[in-house]
This record gives structure tokens, C-alpha cells and sequence, in this order.
């Protein structure tokens, strides 16, 4: 007696579930199925999206399908009928798809398929057949439903139509939005540019004899016409350069700077091999600021609303995009980090636009089953570890350029100040008498000692903020690497409570909830240095003062418990409106509270119920923040010194904490005052800042 296999129909529910949860990206997969067809053109209609009972249409001009093609090639599933390094028949390009796995689970999106093709080695012949999934559910086995191809004559052109009726799920805008931006940049927008941006030095590519017309998807919507209009712009020519990595096919890189018309500035080989596909890197960067933008025809915003669209650094295999690469949110090469780690002369994924193109021929680069990115094997880790190398040469070259710069601006000043000094001594001989020219020396010479003081001062102040800043920026980067182990300890925790048996839950669980609320008070302090380095919060503009403290105040509740610290924010009943950034606000709340925390802390001073009171109101003048604790006040220092950078009681303190405020509140046009002992059982910081009403003289 023999048997074989069977299936149920819950596996291809499940595989549609599971691969593609997203109707974007399921769309996305059946047009890539036009792509290895050979067409050149594919369309996608919606119909009734937000009805819960609408239809998909995707149409294509390929090469279609024979009857045979259908039946073992397109029902056949996890098995494609593409071989494999064999290249499309009529275009030679490199097929997309290798399994089918994809396109079930598109087809999965609705309630039934009608596929309808024709073939081009076959004129005059049209195959259709329909997969109605509702009829799945009922049967035991898939085995069971049979699936009838029917055979008609046609006048129409080869090509092929896949329709999906009854997609229950309402297709929102944002959705739609998604499905533009996926279908726009699926085959390579940047295409179009490449002569454009391609120059002398560089080889071009060898055409097939029949040449590729390229490949487009369009999306017959409003929001697709609207989002195509942004994409189909050019700015490159108004970044500011370009950097270039070209890694060949014996492993070795060309590594390349190029200004704005695209001449090779700097050019050096890497100095290792990487074990990676052929691809070629290009960033190109953008000075966001309008002295960049002053001379230029085009506008700041028109630029930053491109980037919106097209920023981040993009993958195309052999010509089709691979996400999530390039998508929102998503820094694969790390360029924010690196940015963090070295602000000076780096890129951000808000600055830049970027493509990596690749000939994976050798499938060396392997994508997931569920289409989203590759598998994160060695081949794929020497492309990132490439294209990381090549941003940090650039990075050396440019900051040794601005070096450069900045010595010779140094120096050109220097000789200005001694051409101006000697004019100003050929101006004096000529005009003044020598008794008259005594006494003007004087002056000069008193006015010079003075500003050669407040330059003494400026240079302390940045020697300062030059060793906070450092300190910052080595906080941000630990607190950054420090968020991978605390999601282990998450994974790690939850798989520990599957294995306790369930009569020791309880205790396991007291025991786990002392290590996750030890979790949440480290993952506070991590994130403090991340907030307060926010690019958002140094812009200038108007901050709310009350919604500023207090989302300051709930960050640091974790961290207040961890001190046995009790903080209460009592808000003033009307908004209160500040001209300034974000920024400097949270550095002086913050400041004044981990004050109070260390002020705790203090050797000999006990204090069973800790306090922190913090409130806010106006006098119709000003707006005042009053910030206090019960920690025994200032003592063994004056209240004129603590506001000196390094002036500390604490034993392992910096010092810098209150000089900090000091600045920050200078820098609002606001005062501070201290009271060394209240009533309230410690010290009393109240600060007075101008309402943004009055700044703009209301």
C-alpha cells in the first residue's frame, strides 16, 4: 500500500498570513513577477479600496504564459520554474523571483484570483483560470479542488492580468501612500540620472544587444501622480559631494569623493579585500542650510521635501529594489550612529540619498523567505563592512579639509589683525601730534588688554563645553550599544518563565519583576543622553514649559525610585511660552534635579522621605520655575562659587552641573536666584524668564 503527501488548506492561509502581511508589499510581489517577464510597463488598479469587498487588477505587456508554463510553473508552489543564473529570455535580466512562495501569498489577499495571459510565443491564444480560496476552506486536502485552465482566441497583445476580488481589508490612504513610494522606487528611480551622474573615469557597463527599455510600475491613483511628480525631480546636482565605493570583481574597492559635477576630487583603493557581490555605492550629501541654498535655483524646502520622499540609502539587485532598505526609519549602514559617534562633517539619513547597486549573479546575497532584506550572511556583512569603510575614509579626507580651512581662515585673520594694526599706526603718526598720540595709545592699549581678557574667557568657556561635549557624545554612543543587550535581557527573561513549571510561577515571576524594574530604571539612564542629543531639540523656536518639565520630570521617574526620591510638578493653570530650544530647558531642569539627587547622597546627612518640589507660574512679567528638595541645603561652599565649573561637594562630582544651568539660563535672557536653606528643608533654585508674548513686543 502506498501514499503521498498531503496538505491541508490551513498552510496556504497561513503562508499568506505569515510572508506578506501587508497589501503594499504583496502588490509589490506579483509586479515583480511582470519585471521577469520582460515587460516593460505594469499597471496596478484599485478598485473600491475602502469598501471591505474590493479588487486589485495588475497588468503587464511580458511575455506572458503558455497553458503548460501555468501548470507547472505558476500553481506550482515553492518551486519556481526559473532555473537557476539562467537570465530572462528576451531582456537577459536577472530574475527576481525564485520560489513562488511570494506570489501565493499575494494571491492570498483576497477571496479569489482570476489570472488571464497571453503569450508571446503563442499569438492569438489567451489562458485564464481562477483560484477561489473560499473553496479551499472547505475541502480536507488542496488536492481536492481542481483548477480548470481554459484556452480562447485573442486579438489582443501578449501579456498578462492578475485580478484579486474580495479583499476584505480596507485599503487606507496611508496604505496607498506606501504602495506609491514601494512601486516608485522598485525599479531605479536614480536610472534615469545615470548619464547625468556618471563621468569620464568611470567604465560604462556592456549593453546586451537587445537593449533593456527599463522597467516601471505605475499606480493609476491620485497620490501616485502626486508622489511620481516629487521622485521624478533632480537635485542632485545640489548636493554638496558625493561619495562613491566601487567594489570589483576580485574583491578589491575603489573608494571616491566627487563635487557637484560629479570630477573626481579624491580617489584611493581600499586597503583590504571584501567578500562581496560586485556593486557600486553612491551618497550623495546635502548642506541643509540656506547660505548653501543662496545661489542656487533651487529652494531649501524643494530639497528637503525630496529627501523626505527619496532619502536613505536604497538597494537594487540587478535593477529591482530589495526593502526595507532605504525606508523609513530604516539606517542599515549605520550613517546616524557613525553621525553621533563624530559629528563633524558626516552624513545623516536626513541629509542624504543613496543607492547600492549590485550583480548578485552569484546569489552570494541570499533575500528572506518573507522578501524583506537579506540574510545577514558573510557576504552580505562585507557589503555593509565596504560600504562603512568607504564612509569613513570620506570622512577623514573631508575633516582634513576642513582643517586645512580653518588653519588658513585662522591665518588670514591673523594677517588682517596685523595689516589693520598697521594701517591703524600710519593712520595715528599722520593725524595726531606726539602729546595727543600718548594719550590715544593709552586708550588702545586699555581697550585691547580688555578684549584680550573676554577672549581668555571665550577660550576657557570653550575648552569647557569642548570636554562636555565629549562627555556627551561618549554617553550617547554607550547608551546606544547599551539598548542591544537590554532587548537580550527582555528575549531572555521571557524564555526563563516558559521553562519554570507552573506551580513555581509566582515565585519566579517576584523574583523576575525585581530584575525587569532593575531593567526599566537602566533603560532610563540610557535614554537621557539620547534625548538630550536630539537634533529637534536645538532648534529654536517656542517651547512649552510646562509640557517640556514634565515629560522631563516622567522620564525620570525610574531613576527619582532608584534614589527613593519623590518628585512633584505642580504646573502654573495657564500655558507659559518661552522663546529657545528644547535643549537647554531639559539641560537645566536635569541639571538642578541630579543636584538634588547627589545633594541625598551627601555623607552624614539622612533624610527618610526625599523630595523634589517643582513648579511654575507667571507674575504677568515673568515666567518663574521654582525648583526645590529637602535635602539639607548648600553647605561647605559659598553660593557664589557654585556656579564655578569644577566647584563640587560631591566627592566624585565635575563640577559642571550648575555651571551649565548658569549658561543655559543666560543664553533664555533669564536670571536665577538661590536660596541656601528654606523651611522646606534644603536649597531653593528660582529662575525668571521672558514669555515669548513679550519677545514679540506683546
Amino acid at each position: 500500500m502506498t501514499d503521498h503527501l498531503k496538505f491541508s488548506p490551513d498552510i496556504l492561509r497561513r503562508l499568506g498570513e505569515e510572508l506578506v502581511p501587508d497589501i503594499d508589499q504583496g502588490i509589490v510581489e506579483l509586479v515583480k513577477n511582470g519585471y521577469d517577464a520582460d515587460a516593460t510597463t505594469c499597471k496596478i488598479t484599485l478598485a473600491d479600496p475602502m469598501s471591505g469587498n474590493g479588487s486589485i487588477a495588475i497588468i503587464d505587456d511580458g511575455i506572458g504564459m503558455t497553458g503548460n508554463q501555468i501548470r507547472k510553473g505558476w500553481l506550482v508552489i515553492g518551486r519556481s520554474d526559473k532555473a537557476k543564473g539562467a537570465l530572462t529570455s528576451k531582456f537577459k535580466r536577472v530574475p527576481v523571483g525564485d520560489k513562488g512562495l511570494g506570489r501565493l501569498a499575494a494571491l492570498r489577499l483576497g477571496n479569489r484570483v482570476i489570472l488571464t495571459t497571453r503569450p508571446a510565443s503563442e499569438p492569438g491564444k489567451q489562458y485564464s483560470t481562477s483560484l477561489d480560496w473560499l473553496e479551499y476552506e472547505k475541502a480536507d486536502v488542496v488536492e481536492d479542488v481542481a483548477l480548470a485552465i481554459a484556452e480562447t482566441e485573442t486579438d489582443l497583445p501578449h501579456g498578462t492580468e492578475i485580478r484579486i476580488e474580495g479583499i476584505e481589508a480596507r485599503i487606507t490612504r496611508t496604505t496607498v501612500n506606501k504602495l506609491a513610494r514601494s512601486l516608485l522606487l522598485l525599479s531605479d528611480p536614480f536610472a534615469r540620472f545615470d548619464d547625468q551622474l556618471s563621468n569620464g573615469r568611470l567604465k560604462s557597463t556592456k549593453r546586451s544587444r537587445i537593449i533593456d527599455p527599463g522597467f516601471s510600475a505605475n499606480l493609476l491613483t491620485m497620490e501616485f501622480k502626486d508622489l511620481q511628480a516629487k521622485v521624478g525631480k533632480s537635485y542632485f546636482s545640489d548636493a554638496e559631494y558625493r561619495i562613491q565605493a566601487e567594489l570589483h570583481a576580485n574583491g578589491n574597492a575603489t573608494f571616491r569623493i566627487m563635487d557637484w559635477k560629479g570630477e573626481i576630487v579624491h580617489e584611493a583603493m581600499a586597503g583590504d579585500t571584501f567578500h562581496a557581490p560586485p556593486f557600486t555605492f553612491d551618497l550623495w550629501v546635502f548642506v541643509l542650510s540656506k547660505d548653501s541654498f543662496s545661489t542656487r535655483s533651487s529652494t531649501l524646502s524643494e530639497v528637503r521635501d525630496w529627501l523626505a520622499e527619496l532619502g536613505g540609502v536604497h538597494v537594487y539587485e540587478d535593477g529591482i529594489r530589495v526593502p526595507p532598505y532605504g525606508g523609513e526609519e530604516n539606517d542599515f549602514l549605520g550613517l546616524n550612529l557613525r553621525r553621533v559617534r563624530s559629528p563633524e562633517v558626516r552624513p545623516s539619513t536626513n541629509t542624504s540619498v543613496g543607492r547600492i547597486k549590485i550583480n548578485n549573479t552569484d546569489g552570494s546575497l541570499i533575500q528572506k523567505t518573507d522578501r524583506i532584506g537579506y540574510v545577514e550572511n558573510y557576504a552580505f556583512g562585507e557589503l555593509k563592512r565596504a560600504c562603512g569603510e568607504a564612509l569613513d575614509w570620506a570622512a577623514r579626507i573631508l575633516l582634513k579639509e576642513r582643517e586645512r580651512k580653518r588653519e588658513a581662515d585662522k591665518q588670514s585673520k591673523k594677517e588682517k589683525a596685523a595689516k589693520a594694526t598697521s594701517d591703524l599706526e600710519r593712520v595715528l603718526s599722520k593725524n595726531f601730534k606726539p602729546t595727543e598720540r600718548k594719550k590715544v595709545d593709552k586708550a588702545i592699549q586699555s581697550y585691547v588688554k580688555a578684549t584680550e581678557k573676554e577672549a581668555d574667557s571665550l577660550r576657557e568657556d570653550l575648552e569647557l563645553y569642548r570636554s562636555l561635549a565629549t562627555a556627551g557624545m561618549i554617553s550617547a554612543v554607550f547608551a546606544h550599544e547599551i539598548g542591544k543587550p537590554l532587548g537580550l535581557i527582555d528575549n531572555a527573561i521571557k524564555g526563563l518563565i516558559r521553562l519554570v513549571p507552573d506551580e513555581d510561577q509566582r515565585k519566579a515571576n517576584a523574583r523576575v519583576g525585581r530584575i525587569q524594574t532593575s531593567r526599566t530604571r537602566l533603560s532610563s539612564f540610557v535614554s537621557i543622553p539620547l534625548r538630550l542629543l536630539s537634533k529637534h531639540k536645538r532648534r529654536t523656536g517656542r517651547i512649552d514649559v510646562n509640557r517640556c518639565i514634565g515629560s522631563m520630570v516622567e522620564m525620570l521617574e525610574p531613576i527619582s525610585a532608584n534614589y527613593d526620591t519623590l518628585i512633584t510638578f505642580k504646573p502654573s493653570e495657564t500655558g507659559l511660552f518661552v522663546n529657545g530650544t528644547e535643549a537647554l530647558l531639559d539641560g537645566i531642569i536635569i541639571n538642578l534635579i541630579l543636584n538634588s539627587f547627589n545633594a541625598f547622597l551627601r555623607d552624614n546627612f539622612e533624610q527618610d522621605k526625599r523630595r523634589i518640589k517643582i513648579e511654575t507660574w507667571s507674575d504677568t512679567t515673568n515666567i518663574l520655575i521654582r525648583i526645590e528638595d529637602n535635602a539639607g541645603g548648600i553647605d561647605g561652599v559659598s553660593v557664589e562659587d557654585i556656579w564655578l565649573p569644577g566647584v563640587t561637594t560631591v566627592a566624585d562630582g565635575t563640577g559642571f552641573g550648575l555651571t551649565i544651568v548658569r549658561d543655559s539660563i543666560k543664553d533664555l535672557n533669564g536670571t536665577i536666584r538661590v536660596d541656601p536653606i528654606t523651611d522646606f528643608g534644603g536649597a531653593r533654585f528660582t529662575i525668571s524668564l521672558r514669555p515669548m508674548r513679550e519677545l514679540f513686543g506683546r
